[in-house]
């Protein structure tokens, strides 16, 4: 069974070389056109995954330039076939291979819109299941919507959103799989830190949630670190602010991925205080980490990730209530233990395999058990 991977962000799919006589492209040149493990991990991260377990025989990503066609391997990702393209953002050589290998068993799609050369793909693949996922949390607004077998999304709220512009669409509930069970684990040493939250320094983290309510809680004279790059230029009104409130907060800025774990190993909890946030990886790193989460209730979608022994999930009104409950009786907490047990590469893999054999009939001989 093959798979084909699309994403319909023209600034991540279509690409222009203006030297024609390019050498092989080196790593710079696979960055720019988004050819990295970073590059809509959150579902090749699955699709790995079932290639890895012998569902798929084969899976590929499709992207688009104004040279000849060629193939892009990079050791541990997908091969990426780049096919070249005209103005009008399609290719004449895009059937020509369809035709030559077969239409794919899967067309895997990311993103809400519908450029040329996704309509083209369509056209070509009519025999394809075709599926999609849109992490704009607007899952109903993705176009064309009717063309597609399944929609994947993140929460229940937003099934409803999508059967009521499109009732005779599947939809269903997708675990990302982001294993950290390598990367973030348990260290030895001394809890320096109350708090750790780890977001980038942007307005939609809302670290003026996490202040405030340490600032509610002044006899505790709590301790935090925010780790994480200052990309919108916020972290000077975010210092003045935790000076106002005679707050002790160490901002780290950006720190190598291997110092995180670190970091998160000498708090005693963790917090997500953003609203615009689609199952933020900062909660799984936690929870690998075995440092309990406290979640802001008004996140669009990621809280269902924390389960009862993995944190507390609180209103913005009762936030600080929720750091108070939660530095109290962190050692109560087991969110390690729960994160293997219900979002780990297996488990994820195959509640994912159970929703695709209910969705259509093409996959029900799949096997329960993935090898």
């Amino acid at each position: 069974m093959r798979l084909a991977f699309v994403r319909t962000k023209t600034e991540s799919t279509v690409f222009t070389r203006e030297n024609q006589a390019a050498p092989a492209l080196d790593g710079a040149a696979l960055e720019q056109m988004k050819i990295s493990a970073k590059a809509g991990s959150s579902s090749k991260n699955i699709i790995m995954g079932l290639q890895q377990r012998h569902f798929l025989t084969g899976a590929e990503e499709w992207k688009f330039w104004n040279q000849a066609f060629q193939e892009v391997a990079v050791p541990g990702q997908l091969p990426v076939l780049l096919f070249p393209g005209r103005e009008d953002l399609t290719s004449e050589e895009l059937p020509r291979y369809i035709r030559r290998t077969g239409q794919p068993d899967i067309i895997w799609v990311e993103g809400p819109d519908y450029p040329p050369y996704l309509a083209q793909i369509f056209d070509c693949c009519p025999g394809s299941f075709k599926m999609v996922y849109s992490k704009d949390w607007r899952p109903e607004k993705i176009k064309a919507l009717p063309r597609y077998d399944l929609c994947l999304v993140d929460e229940a709220w937003e099934v409803e959103e999508v059967k009521r512009v499109c009732p005779q669409i599947h939809c269903a509930i997708w675990d990302k799989l982001i294993d950290y069970r390598a990367t973030h684990y348990p260290l030895p040493g001394e809890k320096i830190y109350d708090i750790c939250y780890v977001a980038y320094l942007r307005e939609r983290k809302n670290h003026e949630l996490l202040l405030r309510a340490m600032a509610k809680l002044p006899e505790r004279q709590l301790r935090c670190i925010c780790i994480g790059d200052d990309r919108k230029g916020n972290r000077a009104e975010l210092e003045k602010l935790a000076r106002e409130l005679n707050l002790a907060v160490h901002f780290t800025g950006e720190v190598p991925k291997a110092e995180v774990n670190r970091y998160v190993n000498q708090a005693k909890i963790g917090v997500m205080c953003a609203t615009l946030d689609a199952a933020p990886r900062a909660i799984l790193e936690y929870m690998a980490a075995n440092v309990p989460v406290l979640v802001n209730a008004e996140l669009w979608a990621g809280s269902r990730y924390v389960g009862p022994a993995a944190g507390l999930i609180k209103t913005p009104a009762e936030f600080h209530l929720g750091l108070a409950e939660l530095l109290d009786t962190y050692q109560n907490y087991s969110p390690r233990a729960y994160l293997l047990e219900h979002y780990s590469a297996e488990c994820v893999l195959a509640k994912f395999t159970a929703m695709l054999r209910q969705t259509s009939e093409k996959f029900a001989a799949m096997p329960e058990t993935l090898n």
